[in-house]
């Protein structure tokens, strides 16, 4: 037991080792971005009931892992898992729990002496009550082009694409990667996620986030369950230690949406009376900070 402990932590060291050299290798094609988490778990929940008609919580795991293929082209995998559980103040199991499983790849590819990246996502998905995987499977993508207006601000275009259960999605992209200065960075990717991150001592940073969230879920029915939510929040990381992380978030979801219909359908023929809220997130990230 002892010599399987030993091979363990040995296998760490060395896996640590490899996502350093690879964390150095995003920073130079993406150096404004602040960090990559190789592991993420949060928790999302609703601040205040307020006696609103539904209240939900939202689980979820991932983790980004990158690879260095030829001519320092990236190869990343991000695969994750999330819950989503509505219940009634009425009725504690009116709708039922969903989940997805998702694995995401993305490859990175620089073009122009380093001024401009590619970045071609494929993001196949099982979106479902209780995860069944029989007629639950998406697929979308994104496809985004990056240039480099400095060595500290870059600029980002694209689209997204999904094959959502409603319907085809598809929605234009617009991100910003700026390093302000020693203690500031803005970036991310609209309408998906935009942060504000400021450094407010040696384990302490705060910052602002944006996430937009629309979501289609395949029910035992043969209907769908269509989420939107748009949170605005205010956060706080304390490092524990170099590279454990935990965040702490509250903030406010506006125009939520919580609607069910038929397949390929937006005549939706149910729309449930969920709020718009205060929220909190609480958060456990394995993160390496990017060497700036």
């Amino acid at each position: 037991m002892l010599h399987h402990y030993i091979l363990f932590i040995q296998a760490f060291k060395v896996l640590r080792g490899s996502f350093f050299i690879l964390a150095c290798l995003i920073a130079v094609y993406t150096n404004a971005q602040s960090y990559v988490d190789p592991l993420n778990i949060r928790y999302t929940g609703p601040l205040f009931n307020n006696n609103d008609p539904i209240t939900f919580s939202h689980l979820y795991m991932g983790s980004d892992l990158p690879f260095k293929l030829k001519n320092n082209k990236l190869l990343i995998l991000s695969p994750f898992y999330e819950q989503w559980n509505f219940d009634s103040t009425s009725d504690k199991y009116f709708l039922p729990v969903v989940k997805s499983f998702a694995l995401p790849v993305s490859a990175i590819i620089p073009l122009a002496k380093n001024r401009w990246l590619l970045t071609v996502t494929a993001i196949p998905r099982f979106n479902s009550e209780a995860l069944h995987l029989q007629n639950s499977f998406q697929m979308g993508g994104a496809l985004i082009t990056t240039y480099m207006e400095k060595s500290n601000l870059m600029y980002k275009f694209g689209v997204y694409v999904n094959s959502e259960f409603f319907g085809l999605f598809v929605i234009p992209l617009v991100g910003i990667d700026w390093k302000i200065n020693a203690n500031n960075n803005l970036f991310g990717v609209l309408p998906g996620r935009l942060t504000y991150e400021h450094k407010s001592g040696k384990a302490f940073y705060t910052g602002a986030t944006f996430r937009a969230i629309t979501n289609s879920y395949r029910l035992g029915n043969g209907n769908y369950l269509r989420v939107d939510d748009n949170q605005t929040s205010i956060y706080l990381d304390w490092y524990a230690a170099k590279n454990v992380v935990f965040t702490g978030e509250a903030g406010y979801g506006i125009f939520r949406k919580l609607r069910s219909g038929q397949l390929h359908n937006k005549n939706y023929s149910t729309e449930y009376n969920w709020n718009d809220g205060l929220f909190f997130r609480l958060s456990a990230s394995y993160r390496i900070r990017l060497l700036r």
